[in-house]
Order: structure tokens, then C-alpha cells, then sequence
């Protein structure tokens, strides 16, 4: 099969092997592959990335040698062509998805993830592998192009959920990427009823008020914290001995851009007593300053990927209705198109840009 290879901080499509389902596996056809920011940030660090999960004791870039080659893609849609032993029953024309890991009992977590490593080539191929329990049914009301959102859009559903959002509380999405966007769509979705969003690109802020943000902000031209004090009304007095309400002021931040000052910034733009939930992948060192959290009394929430349930929620929530990720998917591409897509994608018009290995 074709597949786009990353070896170092290479890219090139190459010829790769087919896989071969083995038992409880399925042997799919990539419809449609959506591009991850973490893809993109491993084409520039692999090799940091690799000596970050050995530090941690992990393995999940697991080839001490970037060279080998891996074929990455981990937001899939995909049409089942061979079932392996035990897995007969998803017959051959099936649309599935699925969370992408492959069960693996030889491994050190019993799963080794699609997309992150030699062992499990992803779908920026024409074929990959998924297991059979994993499997979700793809309903026929949904496209391809929005299950192949379905990974990003339980990414922002978890960060959600891990923010405890409760009645009338006001949140601040700060970047409009991807995965701003789906947080957007859930915080509407869960009845948050004021969401601001604030990104540099007129685009990718456009398409937040689409999507329902209540407010939107330029962080490169505007001062967003006075904005959000005109936009947001008074709160009540937080604490005990203050004499009148602090400045209005969100009561969660989501940090979902990734890039060395931003934490700060949303540390300094949350309430007192607020939440900060750090959505963005920032891949290199940065600065806080502890006493801002500490005179705020912050709580600073960490979050990674999602649980299975909330896969499976995300998918359903597409067939309901209720999130509509298809205005976010802003381009399609070929394979043969997908090295210079990477290395063109600081392009900030863009938004989801989705791949079709073999369209």
C-alpha cells in the first residue's frame, strides 16, 4: 500500500506493507484520516518527543531509532475488507471507527496506539489495523468527513467534563484551532451560555461565531482581559472579607494553543478561584509564575485525550444532531498532497484539513 512515511523529521509517501489482521483484528480501508496538530508537531520533534516518554518510563514512540519510519494518522474513518480469527463478525463494507489503539497483550500497557509507532502504522496509509472490541459502527446519517472528526471532537468533549462546568459559569477558549473548536461546541452543547473564543486569525475567529461563541477576540490586537471585564457581567464577591466583587472575569480558561506563555496568560485572564484547563500540547519549556496562581488560588487541570465512553458519545452526538464538526473541515487532500500539506499548515485559514488516502 502507499503511505506517507515520517523517518526522522522526514516526510515522503512511499510503498509500505499491508497489514495482516491477526486474531480479534480487522484489516480496514482508510475513507478519510483527519491531520492532528500532534502529527505535525512530531514531524518537527520526533526525537524530543521520544526522549520525553522514555523519561516518563513510557514507550509510546517506542523505536529508540526516528529512522525506522512511522506512518502516523490517528483520526480515522475506515471500511472493514478482511476480518482476522475471532473477528468474523464484522463483515467486509462495514464503516467503522474506533479509539486508536490496538490491544496488544505483549506490550507494557496492553495497547499499542495507531499512528505512534512502527508496530501500528496509522491511517495516513490506504489500510490499517483496528481491534475488533474497539470497533464503533459508523451510523449512515454521519459523512466521512465528520467521523474522521470524531477523535478531536471527544478530545474536547474530556476537557469539558474535566472542567466541571456548572450552572451560569463563563468560559474563555483561547485558540480557535481544532480542538478550541470542538471545546466550544461541547461548553454550547452542555449549556454553558457564555463562551468567548480569542484567536489571531480573522478566519479561524469567523468560524467561531459561526459555531456559537458568544464572543470573539483578536489576543495580537485587542486587550482581552478589558474586553471580557466590558463583555462579562459583575460576579458576586468571591470569598470571605472582600468588599465588593472582584472584576468581572472568567470562570475557566481553556488553554488550547500550545505555545510557551500562553498557561500565563490564561492564569492571569481566569477568575479569582477559577479553573485553568490545559487542552494545548506546548512541546517546549515555559514560564509561570507561581504566585499569580497562588494569590488567585488557581487550579491548574492537565488533560490528555479522552476515555472510550466518550469516544462513543462523540460519534452519537454526530448521528443526533447535536454537534455539527462539518464546518470546521476546511479542505481535503490526496496522499501524494499530504508531505507539502504538513509542512504548509502554519496557515492559519485552515482549520480541520482531512486526508483521503485513497481518494
Amino acid at each position: 500500500m502507499r503511505a506517507m512515511v515520517l523517518r526522522g523529521t522526514k516526510l515522503a509517501v512511499e510503498e509500505w506493507p499491508v497489514p495482516e489482521p491477526g486474531p480479534g483484528q480487522v484489516l480496514a480501508k482508510v475513507l478519510a484520516c483527519g491531520i492532528c496538530g500532534s502529527d505535525l508537531h512530531a514531524a518537527q520533534h520526533l526525537q524530543g518527543l521520544m526522549a520525553a516518554a522514555r523519561a516518563q518510563g513510557r514507550r509510546t514512540w517506542y523505536d529508540d531509532d526516528p529512522n525506522t519510519g512511522i506512518v502516523m494518522g490517528h483520526e480515522f474513518v475506515a471500511e472493514v475488507v478482511k476480518a482476522g480469527p475471532g473477528a468474523e463478525a464484522w463483515e467486509p463494507g462495514t464503516r467503522v471507527t474506533s479509539i486508536p489503539v490496538l490491544i496488544d497483550p505483549s506490550s507494557e500497557t496492553g495497547v499499542t496506539s495507531i499512528g505512534y509507532s512502527p508496530a501500528a502504522p496509522g491511517a495516513y496509509g490506504q489500510y490499517v489495523l483496528m481491534s475488533a472490541p474497539l470497533l464503533l459502527k459508523v451510523p449512515g446519517n454521519v459523512s466521512n468527513l465528520v467521523a474522521a472528526t470524531t477523535e478531536p471532537c471527544a478530545v474536547g468533549l474530556h476537557a469539558v467534563r474535566e472542567a466541571q462546568m456548572q450552572p451560569g459559569e463563563t468560559a474563555l477558549v483561547m485558540g480557535a484551532g481544532p480542538i478550541g473548536l470542538m471545546t466550544l461546541l461541547w461548553l454550547k452543547k452542555e449549556g454553558c451560555e457564555f463562551v468567548a473564543v480569542s484567536d489571531p486569525s480573522a478566519e479561524r475567529r469567523e468560524l467561531a461565531a459561526r459555531l456559537g461563541a458568544t464572543l470573539v477576540l483578536d489576543p495580537s490586537k485587542e486587550d482581552v482581559a478589558e474586553a471580557l471585564r466590558q463583555a462579562l457581567p459583575p460576579g458576586p464577591p468571591v470569598g470571605s472579607g472582600l468588599a465588593a466583587p472582584p472584576p468581572p472575569a472568567p470562570n475557566v480558561v481553556f488553554e488550547c494553543v500550545g505555545v510557551p506563555g500562553t498557561l500565563s496568560q490564561a492564569m492571569n485572564l481566569v477568575q479569582t478561584r477559577g479553573r485553568v484547563v490545559v487542552v494545548g500540547a506546548c512541546m517546549e519549556d515555559d514560564t509561570i509564575q507561581p504566585i499569580v496562581g497562588i494569590n488567585k488560588h488557581l487550579t491548574l487541570r492537565f488533560v490528555l485525550g479522552y476515555t472510550p465512553q466518550e469516544y462513543a458519545e462523540a460519534l452519537q452526538a454526530f448521528a443526533d444532531g447535536a454537534i455539527d464538526t462539518s464546518p470546521m473541515v476546511t479542505r481535503t487532500v490526496t496522499l501524494d498532497e499530504l508531505p507539502d500539506t504538513f509542512r504548509a499548515l502554519a496557515d492559519p485559514r485552515d482549520c480541520k484539513v482531512v486526508v483521503l488516502p485513497n481518494g
